[in-house]
């Protein structure tokens, strides 16, 4: 039916006030109940399945309001509506009072349907007709509407919807508002190192297809920030992958079909990139992980980039968990490049009405001016609804008209508003949101980069309740954290590519959706072991093999081992545990090779230079593998060397070893005198020939 949508429910009804403040419903406060009347209150909610128009436009246009009343099986309800004959709230603020019960805004009521029976189920569905005129409603504004179940018995009030008639006759001149929309796509991290999946249910709870739907439905104005680990992880996860028991999964084309859909739904949307993983920046900065900062910002806009396809998501603008942050985060985030903070309107002071006006203000940091773009707490609530509830569209979609509305019919320039969702993890229900944020003619969708301070609109301090510093991830747990990245950076030290093998499995580490869990140390407990089983890949040959050196000095040979797929190079260095036994001959007793490079697969011989100032021994020496900048790789490794000194049995083997040479020296030389003086036969006469007599 036209102007009506699908409701699943609002809320349960308590024995006492329930406030349903961010979907615009809640309870009347009534008379002291009998125990009987109590008991029916707690199972009798009223919900609302249809408001249709949802803003009527005529006074004798014709509302049809349907829902349900909940309740025990068989007893008698009756149906009414109280509202305020001629007068329509005034303000936002008189909204607020009246969803929360603070301020009574009706002044009549009429009973709609009489005493009826629940069915056996406990249920009692009605349809209420009514208008504006019937209402005294004659002038533009936005009105209170109370739909009130009472015990047939008792009198008593057991049920409340409290909703909002927005009229609006056509020609009213109602002020546009700008409306940004800031909506987070992010997950907690499923990956330990980059090949080992310890939460193999990605897609599992459809969180991320909601998502994906949504970016599909939303308007292109929507600003989305986008956490680049879970486009890693969907991208990964398509390919073959490791558990944590070294078996092998088969990929998921789910992943990276997921990549490839969000990469097209997003095509013309504004997209920021959040820091990586989400990292939780309160308990970076106060725990003293100096390089994590700027590496979550710098690793989230390169891998939001990468896969989306986009070259323009940046982290300019930062949206920090909870909607709040500290000085010193700030600070941190100003220093790398960040110009503009989302926040919760919780987050800047009472009195900075600056910011609110026009939802953004300047705040002063160590590197200049930062802009403070702050959300309204009403529309943000109602992006956290839950569109399954009974009755939530309807109470939602009416407080979300009644609230642009009056936003709109306020005297002076109607403030931009700023919506988002108070949790990163949002998980959204793609058919709520498109009837929650269906167009109306005074709302105007913008990007959020489009919200800007108004003149001198200073916020001047920042509010960091003590509750958002205790939610930051555990001292003790960033401690672990901080070693474990020292470790990281070492192990990415040797290898000549200079590829950042573990930053962004750190920062997975660092992310703000392990607050309050106990799964983050299982992850951290097995990038740890996989960074060990890499370093242990490049290694000391033989070191279970004693050495064996005699005299007062020679050289021992360390073999380095490189079982890695890529050139690693390193700084070696050798000093003896026991210099009376044996000492390395150089400079302060410590033999340092540099920039030694062994290629992949291969191994590399040094050799070690020693002197033997005992007689005999055995000595240990440490073999310890460097980073360029002189960090420990690893443990040292520990060589024994067997060393004999020269005694007098090694001056008689040289005594030989001399007598040896000269004896083969003296025949040498007979045999070279003998070739010099051969015995030859003496020479036989040839016969000569006679001579011819001569003629006379």
């Amino acid at each position: 039916m036209a102007g009506a949508y699908s409701i699943q429910g609002v809320r349960r009804l308590g024995p006492v006030l329930f406030a349903f403040l961010l979907a615009g419903a809640g309870l009347a406060i009534p008379a002291a109940p009998t125990a009987a009347a109590a008991t029916a209150r707690a199972a009798d909610p009223v919900t609302l399945s249809e408001f249709s128009p949802e803003s009527p436009t005529r006074p004798d246009q014709t509302i049809t309001i349907a829902g349900a009343v909940t309740g025990v099986p068989q007893s008698f309800v009756r149906v009414q509506i109280r509202y305020a004959a001629g007068r329509p709230f005034t303000s936002r603020t008189d909204i607020a009072a009246y969803v929360t019960g603070q301020t009574i805004f009706t002044n009549s009521w009429r009973t709609k349907v009489q005493a009826t029976q629940l069915d056996g189920s406990g249920k009692l569905p009605f349809t209420l007709s009514l208008s504006p005129a019937e209402l005294s409603i004659t002038r533009p504004g936005v009105y209170p509407l109370e739909v009130e179940a009472v015990d047939g018995a008792t009198g008593q009030v057991v049920g409340v919807e409290r909703t909002f008639l927005t009229y609006v006759p056509k020609g009213t001149a109602v002020k546009p508002t700008r409306l940004a929309l800031a909506l987070p796509l992010t997950a907690q991290p499923k990956r330990a190192d980059d090949q080992t999946f310890l939460d193999d249910d990605l897609f599992g709870d459809g969180r991320l297809n909601n998502l994906l739907a949504l970016a599909t439905a939303t308007d292109e104005t929507a600003t989305w920030f986008v956490d680049g680990s879970v486009l890693d992880d969907a991208q990964r996860v398509s390919r073959p992958y490791f558990l944590p028991d070294a078996s092998t999964k088969a990929g998921l084309a789910q992943g990276a079909e997921w990549v490839t859909s969000l990469r097209s739904a997003l095509a013309d949307n504004p997209v920021m990139a959040m820091p990586y993983a989400d990292a939780d920046l309160g308990a970076i900065v106060h725990n003293g992980l100096d390089t994590t900062t700027p590496t979550a910002l710098l690793v989230g806009s390169f891998a939001t980039n990468q896969l989306l396809k986009v070259g323009s998501a940046t982290t300019s603008t930062i949206w920090p968990v909870g909607g709040v942050i500290d000085r010193d985060t700030l600070d941190a985030l100003a220093v790398n490049g960040v110009d503009t903070v989302l926040l919760a309107q919780a987050a800047v002071p009472p009195e900075a009405t600056a910011a609110r006006a026009g939802s953004a203000g300047v705040v002063d940091t160590v590197s200049g001016p930062v802009i403070v773009q702050t959300a309204d707490p009403v529309l943000s609530g109602l992006l956290g609804t839950d569109g399954r509830a009974a009755g939530a569209t309807v109470a939602a979609r009416q407080r979300y008209i009644a609230e642009t509305a009056m936003n709109g019919l306020t005297e002076g320039r109607a403030a931009p508003l700023i919506a988002m969702p108070s949790n990163h993890l949002w998980n959204p229900d793609p058919t709520f949101m498109s009837a929650l944020l269906k167009p109306l003619p005074w709302v105007r969708d913008v990007p959020l980069a489009s919200i800007r301070p108004a003149k001198n609109a200073s916020v001047g301090d920042l509010v960091y309740p003590a509750q958002a510093r205790q939610a930051e991830l555990a001292k003790s747990y960033m401690s672990g954290v901080r070693r474990l990245a020292r470790t990281a950076e070492v192990a990415m030290a040797l290898p000549t590519s200079g590829q950042r093998t573990y930053d962004r499995a750190v920062l997975r580490l660092t992310s703000s959706s392990w607050r309050g869990g106990k799964k983050a140390p299982t992850f951290a407990k097995q990038l740890n072991t996989a960074i060990a089983k890499q370093m242990d890949r490049v290694f000391i040959v033989g070191a279970d093999d004693p050495f064996a050196v005699a005299g007062t000095n020679g050289r021992i040979l360390v073999t380095v081992r490189n079982t890695l797929r890529e050139n690693v190079k390193f700084n070696l260095e050798v000093k003896s545990r026991d210099p009376d036994q044996l000492q390395v001959d150089a400079a302060g007793g410590v033999f340092t090779q540099e920039q030694a490079e062994v290629q992949a697969g291969k191994a590399g011989t040094y050799e070690i230079p020693v002197v033997v100032p005992a007689d005999h021994g055995k000595a240990a020496f440490d073999v310890q593998l460097l980073t360029a900048d002189g960090r420990k790789y690893g443990k040292p490794t520990e060589i024994v060397i067997s060393a004999t000194g020269y005694t007098g049995i090694a001056l008689v083997i040289v005594g030989v070893a001399v007598t040896i040479m000269l004896a083969a020296v003296v025949l040498r030389l007979l045999r070279r005198h003998q070739r010099k003086d051969p015995v030859f036969p003496p020479p036989v006469p040839m016969p000569r020939e006679q001579e011819e007599p001569q003629e006379a």
